[in-house]
């Protein structure tokens, strides 16, 4: 049978809307199967129609570093739906590899936002660095312009949704004049180039987060006088807020996004001298309005808290959590604190000589790049 002949029996676009729901491995599979399929499946039309379907599916990343190898990305489904085990062993999808040329020094955590990831790139302290972005699922990436980026500095991905932009923002002097002066670089556009126009109202003496973007905006934790405050960076205005943080109480939070909202916590001991996961919710940023909650740790004679860190929440409430020891069995623990019930997942498939694994929340797949750029 001819099958051109016969391509009107399943119309294109419910072809796509099946593929649409396919893992990004079995889409990268069928970009063999013909000249047609190809360019179907690489069309802006099929790419955006992923990523919507893609977003409702959100995956966690792992971006695993070996010793004396490259840092190897992998991903495995978040659960969508309640499931009665405690307890689940789960193969990790392995999708590319970057070498340590290329990724640099990983002993700054990885930049991440939506569905890129952002390495603070090549080069030592007074050195021009090359900051890259690469996309984990197809394993493109693009060397950023060249800054000077101190030991000090850090720098904050993050996406206006507005404009569909990806944008980084760096602290370029942290201690030398100006010190009010940050550098931003706007991703996707003709001509990339950081500008040195973006001023912080306020000079802090250390960035204590790695920062996170929510809604269009970054957070992250700083010092001003030996006080805790939020900084916060509206990336489509590229406007700072300052919001004061006293309620941490000098204890640095880790950022998650609670339900659309920032959110800060900690691991505590109560009264009882039972271990709880206090947790502090930004409901609104012009009134600097904050709200408490504490949630006891599940009892149990095996997962301790201390042995793990906490990587976010999903959009389905649950804090996620994942070990620190890597010479051990991988372990990621999804804790609802309102059921008060603790599950465990085992990942596997990192494979030996793991130094370090990095776990990122609401990852999302996309065959979208950066306009321009590429591998």
């Amino acid at each position: 049978m001819n099958r051109a002949k016969n391509s009107d029996s399943i119309p294109i676009d419910l072809i796509l809307e099946i593929l649409s729901r396919l893992p990004s491995k079995s889409v990268g599979r069928f970009h063999c199967v013909s000249k047609l399929w190809r360019s179907m499946l690489s069309s802006p039309y099929f790419k955006d129609l992923y990523l919507t379907r893609s977003s409702s599916r959100p995956r966690l990343l792992f971006a695993v570093d070996k010793v004396g190898e490259e840092l190897h990305f992998y991903s495995s489904p978040q659960p969508q739906i309640p499931y009665e085990k405690s307890s689940l062993v789960v193969s990790a999808d392995y999708h590319t590899t970057l070498s340590e040329e290329q990724s640099g020094s990983i002993s700054h955590t990885p930049l991440h936002c939506f569905s890129l990831i952002c390495f603070r790139g090549k080069g030592r302290s007074g050195e021009d660095a090359m900051p890259l972005i690469c996309n984990p699922i197809t394993g493109q990436y693009a060397e950023l312009p060249k800054v000077i980026m101190h030991n000090t500095s850090e720098a904050f991905l993050g996406f206006d949704p507005v404009d569909k932009q990806f944008k980084i923002l760096v602290d370029h002097h942290p201690y030398f004049p100006p010190r009010d002066r940050h550098i931003i670089l706007t991703l996707g556009v003709p001509k990339l180039g950081w500008r040195s126009d973006i001023v912080c109202p306020k000079h802090y003496s250390y960035y204590w987060s790695k920062g996170i973007c929510i809604s269009g905006n970054i957070y992250y934790v700083a010092l001003e006088k030996n006080i805790l405050v939020i900084v916060c960076f509206d990336v489509r205005y590229e406007e700072f807020k300052v919001i004061e943080a006293e309620c941490f109480n000098r204890k640095t939070p880790t950022l998650i996004n609670y339900k659309g909202k920032l959110g800060g916590i900690n691991w505590e001991y109560g009264d009882s001298g039972a271990i709880e996961l206090r947790m502090w919710v930004l409901h609104d940023v012009d009134k600097k309005e904050w709200s408490k909650y504490v949630y006891p740790f599940p009892e149990n004679d095996v997962i301790k808290p201390q042995e793990f860190t906490v990587a976010g929440m999903t959009t389905r409430g649950e804090f996620v959590l994942f070990l620190l020891d890597t010479f051990k069995r991988f372990y990621v623990l999804y804790f609802n604190a309102e059921k008060n019930t603790l599950r465990s997942v085992e990942i596997q498939g990192f494979g030996e000589n793991v130094s370090s694994v990095k776990v990122f929340v609401d990852h999302v797949e996309d065959f979208n790049f950066l306009k321009g750029e590429s591998s």
